[in-house]
């Protein structure tokens, strides 16, 4: 029984650690650090099921939707820091649209859409 309750205590703690960090996550203003932002979340899913933490389906997809989330928003905000838009080829333009395409669909904030 007191194996039980710290192995949920585990899980509760690690879980509750995992959504804060996601919504710390809700706006990154430097957009060079999202890709860390990335990974320290993967590897804190990673780190969890390592100690045995059984992480519910549900929170698997909040981790992956916004691990997604994530890597669009980088794409996005590096291409539009890159392109010159006045001297912008037909292909760069693509590139962005399509960026902003990726974004929209995995939920990332309208102000960079």
């Amino acid at each position: 029984m007191y194996d039980e309750a710290k192995i949920l205590e585990l899980k509760l703690e690690k879980e509750l650690e995992i959504k804060t960090f996601i919504t710390s996550l809700s706006h990154v203003d430097n957009y060079k650090t999202i890709l860390k932002s990335a990974g320290i979340l993967m590897k804190m899913m990673s780190n969890a099921q390592s100690l045995g933490v059984d992480i519910e389906d549900e929170l698997m997809d909040i981790i992956n939707k916004q691990h997604q989330r994530l890597i669009s928003e980088r794409d996005l905000r590096n291409e539009i820091a890159i392109i010159d838009v006045p001297s912008a080829s037909h292909e760069s333009v693509k590139v962005l649209n399509d960026r902003i395409k990726d974004a929209s669909e995995k939920s990332v904030e309208d102000e960079y859409l």
